[in-house]
């Protein structure tokens, strides 16, 4: 127990220092409180019902209508009740002309030409660029509705009727289940987090393994301690140096979700809160995170200890990668795709239970026989891999040259 402590803060304060790991956790953290900022410096967070400040109805625009031949009657006052923040004003032929002008030259004002056409009328928007004026298309939606109005009205149609047919229906969406658009977020950047972290943390321990061996450390650490301790307390060490930092995060988003998000914030109307997290899915979330990591970090390790030069570490490292994709992409296209059967599988497979689990266990209740059976099988997976993964490392941790290919592997186990 001693030589896994000596190891582990060994390689926890080799962690630390490292400037690749103080750059990125400021440059995340900067990017979180940035990301919490964002709502409150872009605005837009009016709550229902409430009043309009002087400012949203200020005149912010100049817009011109010409509808010579009088065919929408009444466009000028709708689109002026569509759009208070925007002065309409009617014009004819010539006073279009001297519109199109001030239009080349001024962004706040924009014109439109309305003609006769078959079956409905044209409409030509005229404003200084893309990004300024009113989109044709809002316009055409407002005129048209006037339009169809009118010809409901000379049919005969009553007033009150034609307003029916070209009203909205009102609709409502009430979700039952579990999953919320939060919850949904959440659920993926969890998935995107431990994939991260897996492959981050997990080449730590690699590149760790493999920066002592190239500059004979491992030599000294060997005579000190047996490899199986040596490996356990390396995989230890980056395992809580990624808590350490992920922790940090978690923290700095909470607070800035606390105090820099404003209250009332919703995306798409639907209110961005984290109701998702019980104190049973956070625990499950954790565990999961450290069994996922945990077994990954033994195949690293084990890449780490068959070369004796860092350069061939990628190299060396391309099966365990090509796993962790293959298992994140499998995961993530059941989140994007669900459907209940391969949701299952994937629930079971060790190697993709610790990326779908999270985003399963926050948006949906995941019956307790497949959270019982998904960890069991994973701890076993990682038991398997270790014993495996330590008497390779054992047989390897001191072998200089060529790289270790996985039949060079199989006659040193044996």
């Amino acid at each position: 127990m001693k030589d896994i402590w000596t190891v582990f803060c060994f390689t926890l304060r080799d962690g630390l220092r490292k400037k690749a790991f103080i750059i990125t956790t400021v440059v995340v953290l900067v990017v979180i409180l940035i990301a919490c900022a964002l709502p409150g410096l872009l605005g837009g967070m009016d709550s229902p019902g409430e009043e309009p400040s002087p400012s949203d109805t200020a005149k912010t625009g100049l817009c011109f209508v010409a509808d010579e031949q009088g065919v929408i009657p009444g466009a000028v006052e709708a689109l002026a009740a569509a759009y208070p923040q925007i002065d309409f004003q009617p014009a004819d032929a010539a006073r279009l002309e001297d519109a199109k002008a001030r239009v080349e030259q001024d962004k706040t004002v924009s014109a439109v030409e309305i003609l006769p056409g078959t079956p409905v009328p044209q409409l030509t928007v005229y404003t200084h660029d893309f990004m300024s004026g009113i989109p044709s298309g809002d316009v055409a939606r407002v005129l048209k509705e006037v339009y169809i109005c009118q010809l409901l009205a000379q049919s005969g149609l009553p007033e009150q009727t034609a307003q029916a047919i070209l009203a909205p229906m009102a609709a409502q969406s009430v979700m039952l289940g579990r999953m919320d658009l939060s919850g949904y977020v959440v659920g993926i950047l969890l998935t995107m987090v431990i994939f991260f972290a897996v492959n981050y943390y997990g080449y730590g321990v690699a590149m760790s393994v493999a920066s002592e061996k190239t500059s004979r450390v491992m030599e000294t650490l060997v005579v000190s301690a047996k490899p199986s301790r040596i490996l356990l307390g390396k995989c230890l060490a980056m395992g809580a140096l990624g808590l350490l930092q992920l922790s940090l995060f978690l923290v700095t988003g909470g607070l800035g979700f606390a105090l820099l998000v404003p209250d009332g914030f919703t995306i798409g109307g639907m209110p961005l809160a984290l109701t998702a997290f019980t104190p049973v899915s956070a625990l499950l979330v954790l565990l999961y995170f450290l069994l996922g990591y945990a077994l990954y970090a033994m195949l690293n390790s084990v890449c780490g200890a068959t070369v004796s030069r860092t350069e061939d570490l990628n190299a060396a490292m391309m099966p365990t990668v090509l796993i962790t994709a293959v298992s994140f992409y499998a995961a993530y296209m059941t989140i994007l795709i669900p459907g209940d059967s391969f949701k299952r599988v994937v629930t079971y497979i060790p190697f993709t239970s610790p990326f779908i689990m999270p985003f399963r266990l926050l948006n949906e209740a995941v019956p307790a026989g497949d959270i019982a059976l998904s960890l069991l099988l994973l701890v076993a997976a990682i038991v398997l891999i270790a014993s495996l993964s330590i008497r390779i490392y054992s047989a390897s941790v001191l072998h200089y040259g060529r790289r270790l290919k996985l039949t060079d592997l199989m006659k040193l186990r044996t």
